[in-house]
């Protein structure tokens, strides 16, 4: 289960949201109007794209931030294709399960809010495609745009910035409400979270959540820590591999005779080793 504080549109969180509450219509402009999948809420199983766009602006303006400041933050929730498989691919415990995360996102400020006092909105995706960027097409073997395959299911959340203004009479709301922001980290003096936001936190919370839900029996390769501890065990043969390719940079510039040299002295201090032993990580660093 990832949880991904990214947005399908870049530099769009400094102003109105439609811009990408249009792009989350993508899938419904292929659809007649009773396939059409809506945005949801913590109340509602049917929000329009209108009241998406309406509720999050409304409740963004006027909240004292300067032009370009972020009005509201997006994030996907990303099950695996084994998570969906155990669900059923069930749209409604989806939806159910993005309560409990949002539940998780308002706990996680230490601020003693609930999802329900939040202004968010989200939408349910079925497809995705192969980015310039992805592995299988830098290798070959898809296409830039081309659908991936299997079940692709996945959440869109919108989430204003700002908790939900309280209406104060007829036509009348407060003019300012708590900022809340998932990107900044406020830590305390010895390294702990204060009244911040702990993106770790919050995706082991999410991951704990759908295991407990949906008695899902996950498996440690399937964990975030484990995937977490796996990219920092590669850390020092990324360093490693940099270290190499800019002594390599240093020797291009260097003249014939200074490399033929300094070639020598390398293997004159490089370990030996028998025919059959492969290098392993610690004298793979001492050369």
């Amino acid at each position: 289960m990832v949880t991904n504080f990214s947005s399908p549109i870049k530099g769009a969180n400094g102003g109105s949201c439609q811009r990408l509450a249009g792009y989350l219509e993508k899938e419904n402009n292929q659809l007649p109007p009773g396939q059409q999948e809506a945005f949801f809420s913590s109340q509602s199983d049917k929000v329009s794209q209108i009241e998406v766009v309406t509720g999050i602006d409304q409740n963004g303006a006027a909240q004292g931030l300067k032009t370009g400041q972020d009005r509201f933050y997006t994030f996907t929730i990303d099950p695996s294709q084994k998570e969906l498989a155990h669900i059923g691919g069930d749209p409604d415990k989806l939806r159910d399960y993005t309560r409990a995360v949002m539940e998780n996102y308002a706990a996680n400020f230490g601020k003693g809010i609930e999802s329900r006092e939040l202004v968010w909105y989200a939408k349910i995706e079925y497809s995705r495609h192969h980015a310039h960027d992805d592995k299988a097409v830098q290798e070959g073997a898809a296409q830039k745009g081309q659908p991936k395959e299997g079940d692709q299911a996945h959440v869109h959340v919108i989430v204003s910035r700002f908790k939900e203004r309280q209406q104060e009479g007829p036509g009348c709301r407060t003019e300012r409400s708590t900022s809340l922001s998932p990107l900044t980290n406020h830590r305390q003096a010895g390294g702990a979270i204060g009244n911040g936001f702990d993106r770790v936190n919050f995706i082991q919370a999410n991951e704990r959540e759908f295991d407990t839900r949906f008695n899902y029996p996950r498996q440690q390769t399937e964990t975030f820590d484990h995937a977490r501890a796996a990219r920092s065990e590669h850390q020092p043969d990324r360093l490693a591999a940099r270290e190499q390719a800019i002594k390599a940079q240093i020797d291009q510039a260097r003249p014939q005779p200074q490399r033929d040299q300094q070639q020598d002295r390398d293997r004159a201090t490089r370990p030996e080793r028998t025919p059959n032993q492969e290098p392993t990580q610690s004298n793979y660093l001492s050369r």
